[in-house]
């Protein structure tokens, strides 16, 4: 596991979370529950919530090792029957329904989420199915249930998507806009790769630089933004503050990193030898740089110096019978490739998306 020091010295730059009076007013004895709260995102946004003086937090995740695992570490053997730990999927509605009757959260933190972008793209059903569906069996729940805020957590990738994830991400942006102006706050947080949360790129490298094997990286220009969990966290907990009308709000994660520097950064952080390094090629969906923001949105200042917003308005619009088409279409079992199609033509022209002889190969 990287430390704080080190990630500090390979981000070059300050990476402990600084809250404002807003947030800590915010959260104080406000009961918090958090979506996906076993993962490295989710995990800390409730640690964070908690030590920001939340009355009372809820860890809601499918996945039931790592939400035991959150029991432990956060309270040890003798809690382990708490009713603050919930087993559940969110693309179950009844028992969403059920949870938020009990739990009557006041703040919503949603950071469940398929986020691993080659699987994505092979099993796009898997994504409508928990990032589009889930987001918006939440956002119903919360708009239900008189929460007064709702924070969906996004991705870079949602920005001008290319891949399965990041349109189902967009999509996630936009059903969580169109429930603005119904008795909730609402808003979404975007930012980029997290070092060293389940899944990513680094715990990867590093693993590879230990056992001595080939380091794999999909192209020798590919770049990408970077922060750390801490940071990320603080600064979600920093726009809830102001979460509004379905804004999406950009974190200020510095300039975009090549892959490259930072594989060269952390083999001198660590005294590595003989590095191995294999260029694999971009995977299907994978840009080669990210992006922050569309074509069509306007970045913005906000009153947080590290943190932009893009108004709703900016980002269009689904209707809610196309989200429930799709849904239905990712149940009822549609190809994969029919599939993929449908979102692109959801999220933007599909000639913007998939090159012409994509096409053929994508709705087999």
């Amino acid at each position: 596991m990287i430390t704080s020091a080190q990630a500090a010295r390979l981000l070059d730059r300050d990476i402990q979370p600084v809250y404002g009076p807003e947030a800590r007013e915010l959260l104080q004895d406000q009961t918090v529950l958090v979506t996906g709260a076993g993962g490295s995102i989710g995990s800390e946004i409730a640690r964070q919530a908690l030590q920001l003086g939340a009355g009372c937090v809820y860890f809601l995740d499918q996945d039931e090792y790592a939400l035991h695992s959150l029991q432990l570490d956060l309270y040890g053997v003798g809690l382990l029957d708490d009713e603050r730990f919930v087993l559940c999927d969110i693309r179950d509605r009844h028992s969403v329904d059920r949870i938020f009757a009990e739990a009557k959260p006041s703040i919503v933190y949603h950071a469940a989420a398929h986020k691993h972008l080659p699987l994505l793209e092979r099993s796009p059903a898997a994504a409508v199915q928990t990032n589009v569906l889930g987001t918006r069996t939440i956002a119903r729940a919360c708009i239900e249930n008189g929460v007064q805020r709702f924070i969906n957590i996004s991705t870079d990738k949602a920005a001008d998507p290319s891949s399965v994830l990041g349109m189902t991400k967009r999509l996630a942006e936009l059903v969580t806009s169109s429930v603005a102006g119904l008795g909730t706050r609402v808003a979404s947080v975007r930012f980029g790769n997290v070092l060293g949360s389940r899944g990513s790129f680094f715990p990867t490298l590093a693993w590879q630089i230990a056992s001595g094997r080939t380091v794999k990286v999909t192209h020798p220009d590919v770049s990408r933004y970077f922060m750390t969990i801490p940071e990320a966290a603080g600064l979600v907990m920093e726009a809830s503050v102001l979460a509004s009308r379905g804004e999406t709000y950009v974190l200020d994660m510095g300039p975009s990193i090549k892959v490259l520097d930072l594989i060269e950064r952390y083999v001198a952080l660590v005294g590595a030898h003989d590095l191995s390094i294999e260029f694999t090629g971009l995977r299907p969906g994978e840009k080669l740089h990210e992006d922050l923001f569309d074509p069509s949105e306007v970045r913005t200042d906000t009153a947080h110096p590290r943190i932009w917003q893009v108004n709703a308005d900016q980002a269009g619009s689904v209707s809610p019978q196309a989200i429930h088409d799709l849904c239905t279409d990712a149940l009822a079992g549609v190809s994969p490739g029919r599939l993929r199609i449908l979102l692109a033509d959801l999220v933007t022209p599909v000639s913007n998306v998939l090159a012409p002889q994509e096409l053929t190969r994508w709705a087999g």
